[in-house]
């Protein structure tokens, strides 16, 4: 079960390590797993991981934070698209307002992930 987690936690983390930090959106369809299993195998290291390791757990809480970047690809081309019409100056609302309702959502589970890593030991 171990060696299981740290594979999944593994793969994920080569991904994160390909994707530009603080973008919006990522397509699910980058994960390496499902979405489910990297979050099992995150808090499963985290249980596993005595206190000599604070600084794997914290990269763990911060991957387990980021995982909510990750959404569906139809929703990860509507925050694309939203933000290329904002960048090219088009503002089209057609596109930039499911953009900000997808950005908000993720916005919100990533402090409920921050919240979860908190309570956690």
């Amino acid at each position: 079960m171990l060696g299981m987690a740290t594979k999944v936690v593994s793969d994920y983390g080569k991904v994160l390590a390909q994707v530009e930090p603080g973008v919006y959106g990522l397509p699910e369809s980058l994960l390496p797993h499902a979405r489910e299993s990297i979050r099992f195998a995150i808090l499963t290291l985290l249980r596993e991981l005595g206190a000599d390791h604070q600084e794997v757990k914290e990269g763990l809480r911060q991957g387990y934070v980021y995982l909510a970047q990750f959404v569906g690809d139809e929703e990860a081309t509507m925050v694309r698209d939203g933000q290329a019409s904002v960048s090219d100056g088009r503002l089209d609302e057609s596109s930039t307002e499911p953009a900000m309702r997808i950005i908000n959502r993720i916005k919100l589970d990533m402090e409920r992930a921050v919240e979860e890593m908190r309570d956690f030991p």
